[in-house]
């Protein structure tokens, strides 16, 4: 099931169903009318402790709403939020210096955009994806741009890798890997269902799953072998909906490429030789 509200119809919508709801369920449903700037940012078992109930009442209280499942109504109630607050973050200076604080911002985070990451996780995935066999990058949505890249970076160095843009086709290509192969998976919220279908379909091959998310305790990261997980100092899921994440996540994905070239050696030289031929043979005089 689906739900397709307007834009500040969430409310009003759940407002207009609870009557009909069970106890629990009801029980549930007042939390998300009484929070809802909350809820955006609470995972489905904080819901539950707050309405005194099971997660598995949470994904049944949405459910009984007409929603797919929480996640939905949290981009949902987001989508809200955002249109309901007031034009922020507009500097009176102007573009440059909405510019340049961006720029200040992100050197702000830099601590931030590391702290979840190991010396463990990050050793395992580059050695991981140098030594595959085969590798499907996968990244929807706002992700999907990141995805193609990385892909591109990757056969550059010499990896066989390729990033279906499709999500059947994504499904397809998951359900080929072997365990001699990897799937790189992409995703700011780690909720994204198509994302996670990929992962968990690669895993039941046998194939690794590396992930990159915002979000340790996401869908994506608990289907995943080695998460990756780098977000903005004061990430917010709602922020991240948008899109906050693409940038700690391209530093990330610019320093595996770094690493992996590294670790891969002569054969990334020669990969890399072999594309700037081929690129300076198409440049113009």
């Amino acid at each position: 099931m689906s739900m397709d509200l307007a834009p500040g119809g969430v409310v009003p919508h759940i407002r207009s169903i609870i009557p009909s709801l069970l106890p629990a369920e009801r029980a549930v449903a007042e939390v998300f009318l009484e929070r809802p700037a909350d809820i955006v940012e609470m995972s489905s078992q904080q819901v539950a402790d707050a309405a005194g109930a099971s997660r598995a009442s949470v994904v049944r209280t949405c459910q009984s709403l007409g929603f797919g499942g929480y996640q939905q109504l949290r981009v949902l109630l987001a989508r809200d939020a955002a249109r309901a607050l007031p034009t922020q973050e507009r500097s009176a200076d102007g573009p440059f210096a909405i510019v340049t604080e961006t720029f200040a911002h992100v050197g702000e985070s830099i601590a931030a955009m590391t702290a979840l990451l190991t010396n463990e996780d990050v050793t395992r995935a580059v050695s991981t994806l140098a030594g595959a066999e085969s590798i499907v990058v996968i990244g929807n949505g706002l992700s999907a741009a990141l995805a193609a890249d990385t892909d591109s970076r990757m056969r550059s160095l010499g990896l066989r890798s390729h990033a279906p843009t499709d999500s059947i086709a994504q499904q397809v290509a998951v359900r080929l890997l072997t365990d001699r192969d990897v799937a790189l998976i992409i995703s700011g919220s780690g909720a994204t269902s198509a994302s996670t279908k990929a992962a968990q379909a690669a895993r039941e091959r046998g194939a690794t799953v590396v992930s990159v998310t915002s979000f340790a305790r996401s869908t994506l990261a608990a289907a995943s072998d080695i998460a990756l997980v780098v977000g903005m100092r004061d990430l917010s899921f709602q922020r991240e909906l948008a899109v906050t994440s693409r940038i700690p996540h391209v530093i990330l994905l610019e320093g595996l490429m770094a690493a992996l070239t590294d670790a891969l050696g002569d054969k990334a030289s020669a990969a890399m030789a072999a594309t700037l031929e081929v690129i300076s043979g198409n440049l113009g005089e």
